[in-house]
């Protein structure tokens, strides 16, 4: 799910809002004069910075990208903007026709998506809306009081009661074996949705209950993960209100559960390709909200 919630990343934006500072042309000059002269090194950001839900683009400062940090506690997006939707359609008069037989009962074909999820965070207007990602062509059916952003959704943004979900654009997942322990490399999963559950079902710290998907179709799995019963969160290596560490993206980032959070984890192969959707849900999450984001998750079509 990017924001604004990593602490570098308030740091910095806090002090560039500051009125004191010198004019934003000055400070660029004196930046692009050291990264001439500067060796640039990608940084590498430990798990305990990560926010605390899972996050999915990149801030660019200066010429070096800071890569934002997704923790599937919930790490979603900035606050939402101005409602989206599609203009009003202006009715067309009704031609006259010969009447014809009726035709035969069938389904009702699935809408098709009013628009795609906007780049910036905004509140939706309800309606299925095709997710801008790297991903296959996916939509989903989002109702009122949900806000949007690329490819993912979520509600009740820095609450205890967030919750959210959306697609996950990393090719290559690398899941850790202990997801509590100290941070060591994790370990590359082939690309298939055997070899991803396979490898969260086993990691240590966390318990993953799997269970068979439909989206439209096509069959996946789904995986919820929790902190592990008995675990004491204090003993792990980011403490007792740090994340455990579920996987890490070359491309994105994290991915880890915040302290009362659940992780929602789907998984499919799509013509020969690996994809993934993820998010979580607040341990204060209402019975209600959840209900609307099983809704939105079901309504899930790969497809234009």
């Amino acid at each position: 799910m990017t924001n604004e919630r990593d602490a570098r990343t308030r740091i910095v934006l806090s002090w560039l809002r500051e009125d004191g500072h010198e004019d934003a042309e000055r400070v660029l000059l004196r930046a692009l004069d050291v990264v001439d002269t500067t060796p640039q090194r990608r940084p590498v950001w430990p798990a305990r910075r990560m926010p605390d839900m899972n996050a999915y683009a990149k801030l660019a400062v200066a010429i070096a990208a800071v890569v934002v940090i997704a923790v599937a506690g919930l790490q979603f997006m900035p606050r939402p903007g101005q409602t989206g939707g599609p203009p009003t359609a202006t009715p067309s008069p009704t031609p006259l026709s010969t009447p014809s037989p009726t035709p035969s009962p069938t389904s009702s074909p699935m809408s098709a998506p009013i628009g795609q999820l906007p780049a910036k965070a905004t509140t939706l207007t309800p309606g299925r809306y095709s997710l801008g990602w790297s991903g296959p062509a996916t939509s989903i059916e989002v109702p009122s009081g949900w806000t949007g952003e690329v490819a993912q959704i979520r509600k009740n943004t820095d609450r205890p009661d967030e919750l959210g979900w959306g697609g996950w654009p990393g090719a290559a997942f690398k899941v850790y074996d202990d997801a509590c322990g100290p941070e060591a490399e994790p370990t590359t999963v082939p690309q298939s949705v055997g070899s991803l559950v396979t490898a969260l079902d086993a990691q240590v710290g966390t318990d993953a209950t799997v269970t068979d998907v439909n989206f439209g179709g096509v069959v996946g799995k789904r995986i919820e993960l929790v902190q592990a019963a008995g675990l004491d969160r204090a003993t792990c290596s980011d403490g007792a209100t740090g994340p455990l560490k579920i996987w890490f993206d070359d491309a994105i980032g994290y991915n880890a559960i915040s302290p009362g959070y659940r992780a929602i984890v789907h998984a499919f192969d799509v013509n020969g390709r690996l994809v993934v959707f993820s998010g979580a849900i607040g341990a204060q999450a209402a019975a209600s909200d959840v209900a609307e984001l099983e809704a939105i998750i079901s309504s899930t079509r790969f497809g234009p």
